[in-house]
């Protein structure tokens, strides 16, 4: 009876040491910044690559379609880094609110990005897979457009659009005040609109400019110039349709990305469409590394 029992507990133990393991956040100093970033870390099967999964904007890697993404992907045996982008705000653990003030810029985004890559690498990874949801997408090709590093082996893309265009509520005359202000070295935080903050993302111009190269001819062309395999899943039933057209899909499968198209499903993949976005996600990267 005693020896049951102890077995038991040696049992639970190794069990509950065993997931801990699996599932570790981790801290890591962005040196170019200065920043700490947060990024949540599960260590997967030695064979199978690193998958890096970024969040959309103002979120954190808390948000329910990453969580979902990390969860089958580990489920598969992969190996996830799921960081949290800081936006300036050291081991920022919380979504960023329109009216907060925002000095964070493309270009942080970016080098956090490629210090998270080159984490990976340190921790032994010799392959990597990206995914991005929504502006996250557009983040990673960002880097990618910038970076050639031949460890990153496939990129995969949910709910990609584009951050910058009068459809999407960005005014010329915002656009007009905060390339004045950065001509006039004038970085005062201003209300602008972008994105689903209306009138009130409160930024300074380098900042809000800075995610406005990401308008939807370069992202296009950035697309074009990817020299790995590369995926966009999107939702027939995303909202943003209505603003960018359904002639948007079209732009994208010219643009030479596997274009795949879940029907139904909207921005965030929600309800039963999360489990159609995890079989694409898994099937693809299967398709390469199994």
């Amino acid at each position: 009876m005693h020896k049951n029992l102890t077995a038991i507990c040696l049992g639970i133990g190794l069990l509950l040491s065993h997931s801990i393991s699996f599932a570790d956040t981790v801290t890591h100093l962005i040196t170019p910044l200065n920043l700490n970033a947060e990024a949540d870390y599960q260590l997967g099967q030695k064979d199978k690559p690193a998958i890096l999964i970024l969040h959309g904007f103002l979120t954190t890697n808390q948000f329910h379609t990453i969580r979902s993404t990390v969860q089958a992907f580990h489920d598969a045996g992969y190996s996830t880094l799921a960081p949290t982008l800081t936006l300036n705000i050291n081991q920022r653990k919380q979504s960023v609110k329109c009216n907060s003030v925002h000095t964070h810029t493309l270009e942080n985004d970016v080098t956090e990005i490629t210090e998270w890559i080159n984490w990976l690498e340190q921790q032994g990874h010799k392959q990597i897979v990206l995914v991005g949801h929504s502006s996250g997408s557009l983040e990673l090709i960002a880097q990618l457009a910038q970076n050639h590093d031949p460890k990153i082996k496939l990129a995969i893309f949910t709910s990609l659009f584009y951050l910058s265009g009068p459809e999407l509520g960005i005014s010329q005359a915002d656009f007009d005040y905060a390339t004045e202000a950065l001509k006039n070295h004038n970085n005062q935080p201003h209300k602008y609109s972008f994105l689903f903050c209306k009138n009130n993302y409160y930024a300074t111009a380098d900042s809000f400019l800075s995610y406005q190269t990401l308008n939807r001819q370069n992202v296009l062309n950035y697309l074009k110039a990817l020299t790995i395999p590369n995926y966009t899943i999107m939702g027939s039933a995303d909202k943003r349709y209505k603003s960018v057209g359904l002639n948007w899909l079209d732009e994208l499968k010219e643009s030479g990305t596997n274009l795949i198209v879940i029907e139904g499903a909207n921005h965030f993949f929600s309800s039963e469409y999360e489990f159609d976005l995890q079989d694409r996600l898994i099937e693809i990267t299967n398709h390469y590394f199994n």
